[in-house]
Formats: C-alpha cells, structure tokens, sequence
C-alpha cells in the first residue's frame, strides 16, 4: 500500500510550448545570472514560441502580484513584456 498522493491542478491544461522554462525564467528575474544561465539552456526562449510563452507567464504572474503575491517581480515583469514586444 501506498502512501498519500498530492495532485496540484491550479494550472492544469494545456500551455504553449516552452512554458515551464519561462516560469523558471520569470521567477529568476531577480537573480540575473540564474536567468542567463536559464536563457542559455533553453534556446526556446528565444524563439516565437518561447515569447508568446514568456508572455503568458508574465501575464499569469501580474495577475498574482496584483493579489499581492510576489511584489518585487511587478517591475521586472513589465520590463520583460516590454522586452520581448519590441
């Protein structure tokens, strides 16, 4: 017999290819070295695909600072929209 199973379905679905690294990478926006070594191992980042997914995530992760949930990622995120709209 097993022990207890954890399922987390807060965001369960389907995601744009390359979303998990651009988690990753959203999260490590306050350690720029931890977000170039991300960059430079997902190539995906840097690629149409990789942008609409940094640009999901940026857009989930507002929605979460707005709630109060990690403030200091607020102006980093903008700045990341902004850099991968240009």
């Amino acid at each position: 017999m097993s022990g207890p199973t954890l399922l987390d379905f807060e965001g369960f679905g389907l995601a744009p290819g390359g979303y998990d690294p651009a988690l990753l990478y959203a999260y490590s926006l306050l350690a720029p070295q931890t977000a170039a070594r991300i960059c430079a191992e997902f190539p995906i980042l840097d690629s149409p695909a990789g942008h609409t997914a940094l640009l999901v995530v940026a857009a989930d992760l507002l929605q979460s600072t707005s709630r109060g949930d990690h403030p200091e990622l607020t102006e980093p995120l903008h700045a990341l929209i902004t850099s991968v709209t240009r």
